[in-house]
């Protein structure tokens, strides 16, 4: 098995076991009480806590675009990595696995394919960084100067067809998460409000 494969398995089946975990704690949760668990207060809370570590998310992306020039530390791409996971599974543990609306649903499903397109995104861009590295070497290695190189690499990474095809899903899936989450409380509120 190729040390991508490994990486890939290693994910997989942490993701796999993080999200049964989320589900068993809700279940857990939701033992021996008239309503499941995402239905009381503190359910709405830790999907509250999900919600707005989700959100976190969109920093690195929005100060990304607003100063494309500015090159921004990797913290803030962490950021976006570990608030991309543990939000969601929150919201995994405020949902468990009680489904009775098309909105959740839908919400829950979109969520599903952003944060696994997320994964996806993190493996494909470390694998491409360490192509165009050794790339790079190997440029070096035949005498060209560092802005022909520059150039080369530049050219590279702008033809990537697989990180082209990764933003076709995961750009498009992340809107319609927000759009479908968006609903999903303003229908919980108001159904709230009306009971």
């Amino acid at each position: 098995m190729t040390a991508m494969g490994r990486r890939v398995y290693v994910v997989s089946a942490v993701v796999v076991a993080a999200v049964a975990s989320a589900l068993v704690f809700e279940a857990v949760l939701s033992l021996g009480e008239a309503t499941p668990f995402g239905h009381t207060r503190y359910g709405h809370a830790v999907g509250w806590a999900g919600l707005a570590i989700t959100l976190l998310v969109f920093v690195y992306p929005l100060r990304k675009r607003m100063s494309p020039a500015r090159r921004w530390p990797r913290g803030w791409f962490r950021v976006h990595m570990v608030a991309g996971v543990l939000g969601p599974l929150l919201i995994f543990i405020h949902s468990g696995a009680h489904y009775h609306a098309l909105v959740p649903i839908l919400a829950m499903g979109s969520m599903v394919i952003v944060v696994v397109s997320g994964i996806v995104g993190q493996a494909v861009h470390a694998f491409s960084l360490r192509t165009l590295n050794e790339q790079r070497h190997e440029l070096q290695h035949q005498g060209l100067s560092e802005s022909d190189i520059d150039a080369q690499l530049h050219g590279m990474a702008s033809q990537e067809e697989v990180f082209r095809i990764w933003q076709a899903i995961h750009a498009p899936m992340t809107v319609m998460f927000l759009v479908l989450t968006g609903l999903h409380v303003a229908g919980a509120l108001f159904f709230a409000g009306m009971s």
